[in-house]
């Protein structure tokens, strides 16, 4: 009877494992084919390997994991803080758009008051006062100019809102599309 040692029997045991890890995994690492395992239940089940060399290992794969969600997380966080200020600058400028049909209305009213006076004091009618009907007409559009330069100022701060907002969900977006191209390559690279 022939007895072996210890290194024989661990050489053996190092090729043997070596020949089914390249047989097992393809030249990049990834498996090519699940193993089949015996549960303590008792029917095998079909797992997937692991790849040889997990990057980072165990811990770069959860801070790699808590980054991402990290950034998940923050995008929505200012998606969330960008909102209200979106929403606040769009009433305001529905606020200011009626405010600017009242001034213009406004000043074409006084416009038109203003005008009727003109001609009958042209056909010889002094008794209008022209001064109240100068000073209406100037307040009325001092009021468009005001209202215009608030519609303006909302307007550039709506688009700055809108910009920063798009930007955020673009960027949401990516992170998406990154995760499910992730998640598609996943089950291509277990088979």
């Amino acid at each position: 009877m022939q007895t072996r040692s210890s290194k024989d029997f661990d050489g053996e045991l190092a090729d043997s494992l070596q020949s089914e890890l390249e047989k097992d995994f393809a030249a990049d690492g990834k498996p090519s084919s699940p193993v089949r395992v015996e549960t303590a239940d008792g029917p095998a089940e079909s797992v997937s390997r692991l790849p040889r060399r997990i990057a980072g290992g165990f811990s770069g794969v959860a801070d790699d994991l808590q980054h991402r969600s990290r950034d998940w997380r923050n995008t929505f966080r200012l998606m969330e803080q960008q909102r209200p200020h979106l929403e606040a600058a769009e009433g305001d400028r529905d606020r200011l758009h009626l405010a600017l049909e009242q001034a213009v209305d406004e000043v074409k009213d006084s416009s038109r008051i203003f005008k009727e006076a003109i001609e009958r004091t042209k056909e010889g009618d002094v008794s209008s006062d022209l001064a109240p009907q100068f000073a209406r007409c100037l307040t009325a559009l001092d009021e468009l100019e005001s209202v215009s330069e608030a519609l303006t100022v909302n307007m550039l701060n709506i688009r700055a809102c809108w910009e920063q907002y798009a930007r955020t969900v673009i960027r949401a977006q990516r992170m998406r599309d990154e995760l499910r191209e992730s998640a598609q390559r996943a089950p291509q690279s277990a088979d």
